[in-house]
């Protein structure tokens, strides 16, 4: 939440004299105010991130065959990513555990789409100042959503003073910071945790169930709660960033809930990941199994994640399986019974399996398992 308070303050400065100034030097403050940003948080991530963005656009600007460069871009932003990710302290002889240079996994992503969508040839005309206003904006820095450069591009080439939008932003970023601060800390963190540990170890069913209701809860409110605060910081900045959930809890299978939950990343997995394996290898559970490794890694590299991406992968595959089943079909005719049921199963799937990264080890995942299905009497 900090953090979060923080980029906010920021941001005022740079708002003001974005509106301020002449048309044409609107946007410099943006970017200086996100480099003494970085250089205040993490000065790190303000040089991974700023080599990065010179090497990259010259290389794909310059660098006679397109393929070749996107290549390379694309292979060294996977090389800081993994490199960050993975305990390169271990490396160093380092005794201190890494940390992650902030915003390096969502601006990782935006430039490897960037390089991408060159290749394709789908890049609007732009110059290397709109690719560093793109990268330097610090709304969408640190917590997504992943916006696409094109968006941002046409909004930047339309962007006008706008009472509506400004209000909207405003009511946004309130309607983030009550979901956090309230809901989030307060409901669920302090009452409904409070709750939950009060609970006798004669309801120990009860409360393992609540304290996962709790988790998925509150990481629910937490995340999209801070992309509504980035999306109505990019607002008062005058653009429309793309919405990042879309009540997953309301999702009727599992393939609708990766539509409405982290939609950027999902998107990004689907364009990048999803369809270019499908091409190739003409196999869709495959491509699906490396797409949701892939989404899984971006949270974390470790064999956890890994098996929770690899149980998302196998309900998905299940699901298109089942779609066109003979019970589907029966259940058409009482789409009310069937909406229901697709969303109790979908929720709670969902929840479940957040146990296997809500806990510190797989062991202890285990025996929350136990204690659900009534294994550990």
């Amino acid at each position: 939440m900090n953090i979060l308070l923080i980029l906010i303050g920021f941001c005022i400065p740079a708002l003001i004299l974005s509106w301020r100034l002449p048309e044409k030097l609107q946007f410099i403050p943006v970017v200086l105010v996100t480099i003494i940003f970085l250089f205040y948080k993490s000065p790190l991530s303000l040089l991974l991130l700023g080599l990065s963005c010179i090497i990259n656009y010259h290389v794909l600007k310059y660098m006679p065959s397109v393929t070749a460069a996107t290549l390379v871009v694309v292979l060294q932003m996977c090389f800081i990513f993994l490199f960050f990710k993975l305990d390169y302290a271990v490396c160093f002889n380092v005794s201190q555990s890494s940390i992650l240079p902030l915003g390096l996994s969502y601006y990782s992503f935006r430039q490897i789409h960037y390089a991408i969508e060159a290749y394709k040839k789908q890049l609007p005309k732009h110059t290397f100042l709109d690719y560093v206003n793109y990268l330097f904006f610090l709304p969408t820095l640190l917590v997504g959503p992943i916006n696409r450069f094109q968006t941002f591009i046409k909004d930047y080439n339309r962007r006008r003073w706008d009472n509506r939008l400004f209000s909207m932003g405003l009511e946004r970023i309130l309607y983030g910071l009550t979901k956090i601060t309230f809901l989030g800390n307060y409901i669920i963190t302090r009452k409904l945790n409070t709750f939950i540990s009060s609970i006798s170890d004669d309801y120990l069913w009860g409360s393992t169930y609540l304290k996962i209701v709790s988790f998925f809860a509150n990481s629910y409110i937490q995340f999209s709660g801070y992309s509504d605060v980035a999306i109505g910081l990019s607002l008062l900045f005058g653009f429309k960033v793309m919405e990042n959930f879309n009540y997953p809890f309301l999702a009727t299978n599992i393939a609708d809930f990766w539509k409405r939950w982290h939609i950027s990343l999902s998107d990004w997995c689907k364009d990048y990941i999803f369809f270019p394996f499908l091409s190739i290898t003409r196999n869709a559970k495959l491509s699906i199994l490396i797409s949701m490794i892939t989404l899984g890694l971006w949270h974390e590299i470790s064999i956890r994640y890994i098996l929770w991406a690899l149980l998302h992968a196998l309900a998905i595959n299940i699901w298109y399986k089942y779609e066109n089943s003979f019970l589907q079909k029966k259940l058409d005719h009482i789409p009310l019974l069937k909406k229901g049921l697709g969303i109790f199963i979908t929720i709670h799937f969902v929840m479940f399996s957040f146990v296997i990264v809500s806990e510190n080890t797989l062991n202890e995942s285990l025996e929350v398992f136990k204690t659900l299905l009534v294994l550990n009497i």
